[in-house]
C-alpha cells in the first residue's frame, strides 16, 4: 500500500478547484444500463470510478474516456456482476436496482467499501422485492428475478441514500408510479434525478422526503454533468481552517456547503462566497465548537466528520463530537492522538475532543477515506514529518488531492 509524506507547517494559500462529485457520479454511472447512450461531463476519475467502469464494461456498456468525460454506448447486457469489483466498493450494490429494471434479472455479490460498521443490504432487498423482484440469497452473492418490476408504495424505515438511489433506478422503467416516503434528501439523489430526467425519466419531488416516480417505457441519450463535490470542497476549506490559510476553492455549489461555512466562521475564519467560489481565511488559532453532531442532509454530513475532529483537536476549548450514522467511523480518532491529540471515546460514537496547541508529526495509518483525508489536514498543520499509511483509501474520493495540495503550498509527496 502507498504512503504519504507530509512536512506540516505551510500556510496553504492560492486556489483549488475541485473536481465531479464521487458521490454524485457512481449513481448516474450505474445508471448507464438503462440508457441507450450518455456523455457524462466532469468526471472525477478515482479508483472508484475505475472500478465502476470495469463493472460496466463487464455487462455490455462501452466506455470511451478523454480526458474527465465518459462516453457510453449499450450493447448486449449481461447481468451478472463481478464479484471481485463488487467487494471494491459500496455502491456496486446500485447495479441491482438497475439491472432489474434493465434486464428482469441480476447476480451480484455483497458490496464492499469503507469498514465504517454495520451496513446491511437487507433495506435493498426488502426494497427491490415491494417493486416486485425475487431474491434468494446464494453463498456470497444475491440472485434476483422479476417479471416485471411495478410501481408501489415504499416507506423507508431508516432514511439512506443507497437505498434511495436503488428504488429510483429500479422503478425509472417499472410499471405505474412509485412513491418513495422518508427518502434521503442529499444533492447527489437530485443529481441522479436531474440525469434521468434528462433522459426522459419522470421524476419529481426529489430534494424532499417523498420522492414519485412515474415509470416511462424507455429512456433515452443524453448529455450530462456532474454536480461538484461538496465533501471535497468541504475537506479543502478545513484545510485551509487548519493551517491558517487562505484559498479561494473553485467550481463549487455554495448552497450545499452552507453549514459547513456556518461553522467554520464560529471557529473564527472568513468566510465569503461568490460565483462558484467560496474564500476562506483562517486564523492562526480556532475557537472550539462545543457540540457537533451528523446527521442526513441537510445536516452536518458524517463525511466530513473526520476532517472536523482534526480541526477542533487544534482549536482553543473543548468539543463534544456525536456520529449519528456510522459505527465505525472512529479509527482517525485513535491516529490523532497517536500525533497528540487528546481524544477520548466513550463508545464508538461519541468524541471528547480537548483542543491542544499543536500535533506533532509521526507515522499513521489511513483505515478510510475520510479519515485518510482527516491525517492529511492533521499532518499539513503539524510540526514535523507525518507518514501516512495506505494512501489508497484517500484516491478512492479525492482527484489529484497531491497536485492540488502542492499547487496550494502544502508539502505532500507519495511513496
Amino acid at each position: 500500500m502507498g504512503k504519504y509524506v507530509i512536512a506540516g507547517g505551510s500556510r496553504l494559500s492560492g486556489e483549488i478547484a475541485v473536481s465531479g462529485g464521487k458521490n454524485a457520479v457512481l449513481p448516474v454511472l450505474a445508471a448507464l444500463p438503462l440508457v441507450g447512450s450518455a456523455v457524462i461531463y466532469n468526471v472525477p476519475f478515482l479508483s472508484d470510478v475505475a472500478n465502476t467502469i470495469e463493472i460496466l464494461e463487464d455487462i455490455g456498456i462501452r466506455i470511451s474516456t478523454e480526458g474527465n468525460i465518459i462516453r457510453s454506448e449499450r450493447e448486449v447486457l449481461k447481468p451478472v456482476v463481478d464479484r471481485s469489483k463488487c467487494c471494491r466498493m459500496r455502491s456496486s450494490i446500485l447495479f441491482m436496482g438497475s439491472l432489474l429494471s434493465a434486464c428482469g434479472e441480476v447476480e451480484i455479490a455483497y458490496p464492499g467499501g469503507c469498514a465504517l460498521g454495520d451496513r446491511p443490504v437487507d433495506m435493498h432487498i426488502w426494497a427491490m422485492e415491494k417493486l416486485g423482484a425475487e431474491i434468494r440469497a446464494e453463498d456470497d452473492k444475491l440472485c434476483c428475478k422479476t417479471t416485471g418490476l411495478v410501481g408501489t408504495e415504499i416507506d423507508i424505515p431508516i432514511k439512506s441514500v443507497g437505498v434511495t438511489e436503488n428504488i429510483i433506478l429500479a422503478a425509472v422503467l417499472a410499471r405505474g408510479v412509485t412513491i418513495i416516503k422518508n427518502a434521503a434528501r442529499e444533492p447527489e439523489i437530485c443529481d441522479l434525478c436531474n440525469f434521468l430526467n434528462g433522459c426522459g425519466g419522470n421524476i419529481t419531488g426529489y430534494g424532499t422526503s417523498v420522492i414519485s416516480i412515474k415509470g416511462v417505457r424507455s429512456l433515452h441519450f443524453c448529455p450530462y454533468t456532474i454536480m461538484s463535490d461538496r465533501i471535497e470542497a468541504a475537506t479543502y476549506m478545513i484545510m485551509a481552517a487548519a493551517t491558517a490559510g487562505e484559498l479561494f476553492i473553485k467550481n463549487v455549489n455554495t448552497d450545499h456547503l452552507r453549514v459547513i461555512s456556518a461553522m467554520l466562521r464560529k471557529t473564527g475564519c472568513i468566510i465569503k462566497e461568490y460565483d462558484k467560489t467560496i474564500y476562506i481565511d483562517a486564523p492562526e488559532d480556532h475557537y472550539s465548537l462545543p457540540y457537533i453532531a451528523t446527521g442526513p442532509y441537510p445536516y452536518f454530513p458524517t463525511d466530513v466528520q473526520p476532517q472536523i475532529m482534526t480541526l477542533m483537536s487544534i482549536s482553543h476549548g473543548h468539543s463534544v463530537i456525536k456520529e449519528n450514522i456510522f459505527s465505525g467511523r472512529y479509527k482517525q480518532a485513535l491516529e490523532l492522538n497517536k500525533m497528540g491529540a487528546d481524544i477520548e471515546m466513550t463508545d464508538n460514537r461519541t468524541f471528547f475532543v480537548n483542543g491542544v496547541k499543536r500535533l506533532k508529526g509521526t507515522e499513521v495509518s489511513a483505515w478510510d477515506l475520510r479519515g485518510g483525508a482527516a491525517l492529511i489536514i492533521a499532518a499539513l498543520a503539524a510540526e514535523g514529518v507525518t507518514v501516512i499509511n495506505n494512501r489508497e483509501f484517500v484516491e478512492r474520493g479525492y482527484e489529484a488531492p497531491v497536485s492540488k495540495i502542492r499547487n496550494a503550498g502544502g508539502d505532500i509527496r507519495v511513496l
